[in-house]
């Protein structure tokens, strides 16, 4: 069986400890692609629970730039999750936004594997921060 987790606002949980992690996919693979990439998912699941990503976005002829993106909120594929982004090595106000949170989990689960720490988020997620669209999104 999967593992339980609680999420705490204050000392009251928001999540219920006894949710598995079974629980857990299976809400969220509808709106990611279902199980085809199962072990993906759970990553991205488990990238979710712990509230931030850290990475470097490449840059050509560059070492790249670190960054941090956490978040809160957002426990189910439909609820808002409010988002900050933080370029780590500079001293630049942090981007805020908020998403649906199932778009947050398929961004981590399609974002370039790397080492911890190393990683990137996928070119859909920086198109979407920079100009607000989704460029793989249907025009019809």
């Amino acid at each position: 069986m999967g593992s339980a987790w609680a999420i705490l606002v204050g000392n009251r949980p928001l999540v219920p400890a006894s949710v598995s992690d079974a629980a857990l996919l299976a809400l969220f693979a509808p709106y990611c692609g279902g199980l085809a990439r199962e072990q993906d998912l759970r990553s991205a699941l488990q990238t979710l629970l712990a509230g931030e990503f850290r990475g470097i976005r490449p840059r050509e002829g560059m070492d790249g730039h670190a960054f941090q993106l956490s978040w809160e909120g957002g426990h189910a594929p439909l609820e808002m999750a409010t988002c900050q982004l933080i370029f780590t090595e500079t001293r630049a106000e942090p981007y805020r936004f908020e998403l649906v949170t199932h778009q947050l989990v398929q961004w981590l689960m399609d974002g370039p594997a790397g080492e911890p720490g190393k990683a990137d988020l996928p070119d859909a997620f920086w198109v979407w921060l920079l100009v607000g669209t989704d460029p793989e999104a249907d025009d019809a």
